[in-house]
């Protein structure tokens, strides 16, 4: 009997047990369309993670004034790095093409409609060149703002909203702890950081002007660096790190008393969490497809004993054990493989559907369909191996008297 009479005998039999054939393959589908929507969805997220760390500047590096370890326990960063650090880096490392220091200040905004709990940014005037924003209204303040120290401010349009509702705020005043600082700009809408925070919810004044009037310090928390070329960021942190060092007086056993972070470690840090999380949706979906598999045995069992008289007949009529075999294993790979196209389908169009749903952009890999559709035809041939197996050991004599 060769392998298309084999296929014919195979689809006749489940041809003849349509729902049954049906129910076997719910398992297999819901297992590959798990697997399809979990991996598909889990690019997107990636997609839209990198977008979003794109948004954060170009070719940036991040210089936190806190050690690592002051970081991972959550103790913030401290107003560390100097005019002295600025300098050094600015004058010594020709890759950095813009570079702002920074100090953040929590702090109540007032208008003369309202108020709002918000973040405000000293940062000075090359900090939106940074970031590649862009200005919606009005104008990012400038180098003489800075210098001069002068009371100007720029709001994010969430804050902007907050305290002016549908009104034009450019011109207007705000209060912050009670120093009046003239609105001249709003950015444009940025969404949300890679971190969850609303980047919208936040307001900028010139760094001179929060540190003496505010803050009464000359430190910074932060300096935000673009470098001239994505090639040269690594390069240019490690740089920045031996500057540091150096004007921080460590010695060799010293660890840093700062943090860098540049635009790859956080797009790496990013890829590395969604691996290892689409890996554990990947084990649990999997899990669909082992249990769908089980239920595939379990039919075929019952197949092998309802069909007993038919293996005997077909043993008398000379079929070898080979051909039982064959038969019975081809036809749990079939079921396997029609439950992993029909999964495959409705897998792509859950996918779709729940990326319309987030405003996710969704990408169906090759790989997906791959592997789903060969861990089908693996299910099939593991768990279909015992039925077939007993199917093809049947006593002839005994199947033919078997009532």
């Amino acid at each position: 009997m060769n392998f298309y009479q084999i296929s014919i005998s195979a689809f006749r039999s489940l041809n003849n047990h349509k729902v049954r054939s049906l129910l076997t393959t719910l398992g297999i589908i819901i297992g590959v369309v798990s697997i399809i929507a979990v991996m598909s969805i889990g690019e997107g997220a990636k997609a839209r993670v990198n977008e979003a760390i794109e948004k954060l500047g170009s070719n940036f590096i991040i210089v936190l004034g806190a050690s690592p370890k002051h970081l991972s326990q959550r103790s913030g960063v401290a107003l560390t790095l100097k005019q002295g650090d600025l300098d050094a880096i600015r004058y010594e490392c020709d890759d950095v093409e813009y570079i702002s220091p920074g100090v953040m200040l929590p702090s109540k905004v007032v208008s003369e409609t309202g108020n709002w709990q918000t973040t405000v940014g000293g940062v000075n005037h090359q900090y939106a060149k940074i970031r590649n924003w862009n200005i919606k209204r009005g104008e990012f303040f400038s180098e003489q703002d800075v210098l001069a120290g002068r009371r100007v401010i720029v709001l994010g349009v969430v804050t902007a909203k907050e305290l002016f509702g549908t009104e034009d705020p450019i011109g207007k005043t705000v209060r912050i702890k009670r120093l009046p600082f003239k609105v001249i700009g709003v950015l444009d809408e940025l969404g949300k950081s890679p971190d969850g925070r609303d980047q919208d919810d936040i307001a900028f004044a010139p760094i001179k002007t929060i540190q003496r009037k505010m803050m009464g310090t000359l430190n910074y928390t932060a300096f935000l660096l673009s470098v001239k070329t994505k090639e040269r960021m690594t390069a240019t942190a490690n740089h920045i790190r031996a500057i540091l060092r150096q004007n921080h007086n460590l010695i060799e056993a010293d660890e840093d008393d700062f943090t860098i972070f540049t635009q790859d470690d956080i797009s790496q840090a990013s890829d590395s969490a969604s691996q290892v999380l689409n890996l554990l949706l990947l084990i649990i979906a999997s899990i669909s497809l082992i249990v769908g598999g089980v239920g595939i045995m379990n039919i075929m069992l019952v197949s092998v004993t309802e069909r007993t008289k038919e293996i005997g007949i077909r043993m008398a009529l000379g079929a070898t054990t080979k051909t039982i075999l064959s038969q019975f294993i081809f036809e749990a790979v079939a079921i396997c493989l029609a439950g992993g196209i029909v999964g495959a389908l409705i897998g792509i169009g859950v996918s779709e559907a729940i990326g319309f749903a987030l405003g996710w952009p969704i990408f169906i890999s090759k790989s997906a369909l791959v592997i789903s559709l060969v861990s089908s035809v693996l299910i099939g041939l593991f768990f279909g191996y015992y039925p077939a197996y007993k199917a093809s050991q049947l006593n002839p004599v005994e199947a033919l008297l078997d009532t």
